[in-house]
């Protein structure tokens, strides 16, 4: 017979972003609150492994805890213990949301916390899934000006050439879905303005608990009580881009400073409709054509940007997608924002 105790608690929150908004901001913030624990871009379970181990039986799912355990010890020094989890998920009915509970609990369960959940970038379309599998879970999506997100993720990737302008095409099409989810899922989703947040983080992460159906917590938004799994001190200033820059604590609007002609002018062709629909306001100059045919040949300067390009052409929206493959070891480099 199964015991009790050893079925894993659902997963209650689930939290995306284009990379560069401030997600890891937000889901520090909510990881300070007493009755929440997150795991930030660990386990990235819609990434790695849902629907890659088909079907769910003992060899595959033995394969899939293999493959997790070694990519959580390799990059973040996160034991995972293969044989307990395999156990535990053979004690249920062995489907996607036992085993994502099953890897959560293992992390996050000795925590006793209300709500436990993850963070994980470029899988806002995945929203919907959690969701499903978890009936009385939430949903968070955040959203950031698609110019900063353009500059700050410039900086940062590694991806070769103007690959970096993917950005731009995830950030419209996450504006996109945060508009669907609130008319689909009003209960149950969420979408929080970075701008907002970095205004009044208060007044911000009050609402967002309160939507959680919990109070807000005094010392929420002080950065001396935002930590990593580890229990190691997480400090915002230290994974901004531009955290050796004197505006590195103002990064509203920091692209007025760094954004080429270029890339602004795509930033506002592109994004024209979603910025419209965010009430964002457009600063760009009449362009020259001279810009006009560098820009166009920036998108036409990789396959990557030409299939994103192609389909923003024919559909008006954007995509979900990494610039290199996340599911190469190659790109796991700790300071990249491929993975």
């Amino acid at each position: 017979m199964t015991n009790k105790k050893d079925i894993p608690n659902n997963p209650s929150l689930f939290i995306s972003s284009p990379f560069r908004s401030g997600s890891a901001l937000l889901s520090r913030t909510l990881n300070a609150h007493s009755q929440i624990a997150l795991l930030n871009d660990d386990i990235k379970y819609f990434r790695f492994i849902y629907n890659r181990y088909l079907p769910l039986r003992e060899g595959n799912i033995i394969k899939m805890l293999n493959d997790i355990a070694c990519r959580l010890l390799k990059r973040f020094n996160m034991k995972l213990d293969v044989k307990a989890c395999l156990c535990t998920i053979q004690q249920q009915s062995i489907d996607e949301a036992s085993i994502y509970s099953t890897l959560l609990n293992y992390f996050l369960g000795d925590h006793q916390k209300k709500l436990i959940g993850e963070m994980e970038s470029i899988s806002w379309t995945n929203i919907p899934v959690f969701l499903n599998m978890y009936p009385e879970a939430k949903g968070l999506l955040i959203i950031r000006d698609l110019r900063d997100v353009v500059v700050s993720f410039k900086k940062k990737t590694i991806a070769p050439g103007c690959d970096y302008l993917i950005a731009l095409f995830n950030v419209i099409d996450a504006m996109d879905h945060y508009l669907e989810y609130q008319i689909f899922f009003p209960e149950c989703f969420y979408g929080v303005r970075f701008e907002l947040l970095k205004e009044n983080p208060e007044r911000e992460i009050t609402k967002i608990c309160s939507f959680l159906g919990l109070e807000y917590e005094e010392g929420m938004i002080d950065e001396e009580n935002w930590t990593d799994y580890h229990g190691n001190k997480w400090k915002n200033r230290e994974i901004s881009s531009f955290h050796e820059d004197a505006d590195s604590m103002n990064p509203v609007g920091r692209w007025r400073r760094l954004i080429t002609p270029e890339e602004l002018y795509l930033c506002e062709w592109i994004g024209c409709k979603q910025m419209k629909a965010f009430n964002m306001q457009f600063e760009g100059k009449s362009a020259s054509q001279e810009v006009i045919d560098r820009a166009i040949e920036m998108l036409n300067s990789s396959e990557l940007l030409r299939e994103a390009f192609k389909n923003w052409e024919k559909t008006g929206k954007g995509v979900e997608k990494y610039p290199l493959d996340p599911t190469d070891p190659k790109t796991w480099d700790k300071n990249a924002m491929t993975t």
